[in-house]
């Protein structure tokens, strides 16, 4: 028996040190040819004094099987991270997302070197929000990478062999020079999307 529409099995762990998956909600599209989680532990706080942490980093690894329906033309699968950033110039951070043989990362630099003067609020061309600590910048954002894969049913004769787990790996690091930056980053959710042919 084949599938009529993409069944995706239970993800495999590989590496979850904030004890993330037995946490994160699973939907799955109508259709099957998405699956999202939603995640409320892939955060890195830095804030705070000189006793407080300069740098962190946190991540989640491991690999999604799907069974595939015998038809289905496909180029491949879609990895989309999103996320929410708050942070002062003087930190940098970066999202990384990696699926199959696929990888991309967004990177926040300096946008100013520690210790520089925080501009006047009334100056032209401010582009944050006024705290303690200075301009805080806040944005949302999304990281996807692609991988390609064909469906095993499209060469060869039945039976074909089963779909191979697809690993994927989601990651993020960041730093503040001196105790008086800060940064926060958020991981919401992430989803793998059969792309069609």
């Amino acid at each position: 028996m084949t599938a009529l529409i993409p069944d995706w099995g239970p993800l495999i762990t590989f590496y979850d040190p904030t004890g993330q998956v037995p946490e994160m909600a699973r939907t799955v599209s109508d259709d099957g040819m998405s699956i999202a989680f939603t995640l409320d532990r892939m955060t890195i706080g830095l804030n705070g004094d000189e006793s407080d942490p300069f740098a962190g980093a946190v991540a989640l690894s491991g690999a999604l099987s799907v069974a595939l329906p015998e038809d289905l033309n496909m180029l491949g699968f879609l990895l989309v991270v999103n996320g929410h950033l708050d942070r002062t110039p003087g930190s940098q951070a970066v999202v990384s997302c990696f699926l199959g043989h696929g990888a991309d990362s967004i990177v926040w630099p300096l946008k100013s070197m520690a210790g520089k003067p925080t501009p006047d609020p009334d100056e032209p061309g401010d582009d944050g929000q006024h705290t303690d600590r200075g301009i805080l910048l806040s944005e949302e954002f999304r990281v996807e990478c692609f991988t390609s894969e064909g469906n095993p049913a499209s060469v060869g004769v039945a039976p074909f062999p089963l779909f191979a787990p697809i690993p994927f790996t989601i990651s993020a690091h960041a730093r503040r020079r001196v105790a008086d930056e800060a940064v926060d980053i958020g991981i919401t959710d992430f989803t793998v999307v059969v792309i069609r042919s």
